[in-house]
């Protein structure tokens, strides 16, 4: 029986080190930021310092992108603090933001028309 608890506990630490490795993974965010010059590139990437879950900020201002790379971003958190903290124009590229969840839209069918003839009088 010791044998068998010794693979149960192999087991459980391997699926715990898989479950590790799968959250170390950073999630990386791409945007389009409006900048002309190193001086914009280094605002822009100075508006994240210390910004939640940031880990790494890569600027391009020939390429107007920005890469923000950490745990756990919020793409629209992220564009929401570089508009705030610069004052620059952002896009998001990807990750694409998810659409906002509104109420499922009802199919309305139409409705027949009533007879309003009933309540009329007729005359013969």
């Amino acid at each position: 029986m010791g044998e068998e608890e010794k693979k149960e506990e192999e087991k459980k630490v391997d699926e715990k080190e898989e479950k590790k490795k799968e959250e170390e993974v950073p999630q990386e965010v791409v945007l389009r930021v409006d900048m002309h010059c190193g001086a914009c590139a280094r605002k822009v990437a100075r508006s994240l310092k210390g910004f939640q879950g940031v880990e790494e900020v890569t600027t391009d201002c020939k390429a107007s992108k920005v890469v923000v790379k950490g745990k756990e971003l919020d793409p629209i958190k992220v564009s929401e603090r570089i508009q705030k903290k610069s004052g620059r124009k952002v896009e998001i590229i990807s990750p694409l933001p998810k659409p906002p969840e509104a109420e499922p839209e009802k199919k309305q069918e139409p409705e027949p028309p009533k007879d309003e003839k009933k309540d009329e009088v007729s005359i013969a």
